[in-house]
């Protein structure tokens, strides 16, 4: 191998390893999103049919899907907060479970109608820890968007929401405060 060939190859091997982290970041993006449009797919559709369906048929078709895209374990330790660590092994999976069913519940009555809505996709940002925000929208008939972001985050090996943020709200500040509260003054069991 000749002087010329060995920087041609050096050249090549430095710019796959420049583009190579960006391509798998791309694909990291992508899963996000597709994480993301597929909760909403199954959203629009509840909206779309929600009257035929009743309430319990809009909770048992989000059931398997808010499982799969939503990290339960993690949202329950950042919920309770120092809390958390008090909870025997039995507690904490009784919360998680309560905690998934009432998730469920919230988005199969406040899902439940359709007017003429849609969601969109505007973009993911970069987060630390490996973390992303995926940017969407709810685009309502006669009434400004409302701005929807999921945070998610990778675990075994796919992404999982670990919190929503509406209008610049974030869920999960929401409901360790209010959580939180309630422990205080009421106990832990309160909340079961």
């Amino acid at each position: 191998m000749n002087h010329q060939q060995h920087i041609v190859i050096h050249f090549f091997f430095i710019i796959i390893l420049l583009v190579l982290p960006f391509k798998l970041s791309i694909a990291d993006d992508l899963k996000a999103i597709k994480l993301v449009e597929e909760l909403h797919t199954v959203l629009h559709n509840n909206m779309k049919n929600g009257e035929s369906l009743g309430y319990q048929g809009r909770y048992d078709i989000l059931s398997p899907v808010i499982d799969q895209c939503f990290d339960f374990p993690l949202i329950a330790k950042v919920i309770l907060s120092q809390h958390w660590k008090k909870l025997d092994d039995q507690e904490q999976v009784l919360f998680i479970d309560r905690f998934k069913k009432l998730t469920k519940a919230t988005y199969a009555a406040r899902f439940n109608l359709y007017e003429g809505e849609s969601f969109s996709t505007i973009g993911t940002e970069s987060l630390k820890k490996g973390r992303l925000l995926v940017k969407t929208r709810i685009i309502l008939v006669d009434e400004d968007p409302v701005s929807l972001s999921y945070l998610v985050h990778p675990s075994d090996n796919h992404w999982k929401i670990i919190s929503v943020i509406a209008n610049g709200v974030n869920d999960l500040s929401l409901k360790r405060a209010e959580y939180s509260t309630v422990i205080r003054e009421h106990g832990f069991n309160t909340l079961l």
